[in-house]
């Protein structure tokens, strides 16, 4: 039976804190869940540029187009690019457009598009006129255009309607996050795994919470490198017969013979050959000098049958019982690190940023405990009358007074949700003008029926 409970703390100065708590399911109930694409989806993530990331800095971008591309519609577009051959049309649509734009093809004449490609100018012309390209704009004269893949969705609206559901993992949601021509707007990143089967491996040095047959919970912090691949009827490994690439040890791979392919999620996304080709955000390249077909290609990875759970998104607030005081994973700092990995947007002070967060946890008995951190309007803030948010630091403090062992944060932020039986019982940060909650789609996120 599922019990959850809500926690409010005042602070000295009058602010106030709600912590939502929700328990009594197993590892083995917890499922991982996608809502999918839709078009209110698509209009809802592009509506937050507008509303948010633009406002923000709007001397940083000219025109953002997002765009989606509906399986029935078909790509006017070669998949052979000078960036390899894709299996993933809406990269494919991206690299022509925005190729366009940087040739001065495609042109931002106040609030529209000024196309001199009759082709291309077809295609967005189709887009646009049945809602699946929409723009925003900044201050510059530039024009990029932004691919949303069909992994985003609102976990209210599952039809196998959980008794439980809450967001997990981050996803590449920033135009800082679209490093390289492989990466999609949307698509979540972080190592899932679920009774022995990993479908999507770890990446940018986070920890990782496994769940072992054995019933134990332990924190530790894998890495692609050190997995088996099985790809086309071939045994890869790394150091082997192949090269494993990823961030934020890499930018751009060296120059070599030999195949690369692009991998996101269980896919590879595209093949090239020769090397120098820049990691996705939202992936690794795998080198080879192996005969494989240039094809739509799917990826195993091999060794994960003790592992009954597994899930990586990070920072740790709590491990083994001991709270943390300071980052246990790596984030991108623009102004420091060479190599950009996601997320590029991330507060840096563990002790006093303020921000919805969300957490998977485990108890003394090792039972998994969600907690969410509610967090106060974008929009504006009524002090002591909503949440303040919580530091990392003060998250984990109060995960620790509750007896929780190990805590690891998931996607905080605007994400932050939690829906028993379709209902939020708290507030999103992602707030209307009225201040009702505006659901945040996201790609990935844990439930229990």
């Amino acid at each position: 039976m599922i019990n959850s409970k809500i926690d409010t703390i005042v602070y000295e100065n009058g602010e106030m804190q709600r912590f939502q708590v929700v328990s009594g399911f197993s590892w083995k109930e917890l499922q991982f869940v996608q809502a999918g694409l839709t078009k209110p989806v698509f209009d809802e993530f592009v509506r937050m540029y507008g509303a948010f990331i633009i406002p923000k800095h709007p001397d940083y971008y000219g025109a953002l187009v997002g765009f989606h591309v509906p399986e029935d519609i078909e790509v006017p577009f070669s998949n052979k690019t000078m960036f390899g051959t894709f299996f993933e049309k809406q990269l494919v649509c991206s690299i022509v457009l925005n190729s366009l734009a940087k040739q001065g093809k495609i042109r931002r004449s106040g609030d529209s598009l000024v196309c001199d490609d009759e082709v291309a100018k077809a295609f967005i012309d189709k887009l646009f006129d049945m809602g699946w390209m929409k723009m925003h704009c900044g201050e510059q004269d530039s024009v990029t255009f932004l691919p949303l893949g069909s992994d985003p969705g609102y976990l209210s609206t599952l039809d196998c309607k959980p008794t439980f559901v809450c967001n997990s993992h981050f996803f590449e949601m920033d135009v800082f996050d679209m490093d390289s021509p492989y990466d999609l707007f949307g698509t979540p990143y972080g190592m899932i795994i679920k009774d022995g089967i990993m479908t999507q491996c770890p990446l940018n040095e986070r920890e990782a919470l496994l769940v072992y047959k054995d019933g134990s919970v332990k924190i530790s912090k894998p890495d692609v490198r050190d997995i088996e691949f099985e790809i086309q009827g071939k045994t890869f490994k790394n150091g082997q017969n192949c090269k494993v690439y990823r961030r934020p040890l890499t930018r751009v791979t060296p120059k070599e013979e030999g195949l690369d392919l692009m991998i996101v999620g269980t896919k590879v996304i595209a093949f090239s050959s020769g090397g120098e080709v820049r990691v996705p955000m939202g992936g690794f390249v795998l080198h080879t000098t192996e005969n494989l077909e240039v094809r739509d290609t799917a990826v195993v990875f091999k060794g994960f049958d003790d592992v009954v759970f597994g899930i990586q998104v990070g920072s740790t607030s709590v491990k083994d019982g001991a709270v943390m005081t300071g980052f246990e994973s790596p984030f991108y700092n623009i102004k420091v690190d060479k190599v950009p990995f996601p997320p590029t947007l991330y507060p840096l002070d563990y002790e006093k940023d303020r921000a919805p967060r969300m957490a998977i946890c485990s108890d003394k008995d090792n039972n998994p405990v969600i907690v969410w951190a509610e967090g106060c309007s974008k929009l504006f803030y009524d002090k002591g009358n909503e949440s303040c948010g919580a530091s990392l630091l003060e998250l984990g403090k109060y995960c620790h007074s509750i007896g929780l062992v190990n805590v690891l944060n998931l996607d905080g932020g605007g994400s932050s949700e939690i829906f028993l039986n379709g209902k939020l019982q708290m507030h999103v940060s992602d707030r209307h003008m009225d201040n009702s909650d505006a659901e945040r789609p996201v790609p990935m996120g844990l439930m229990v029926l």
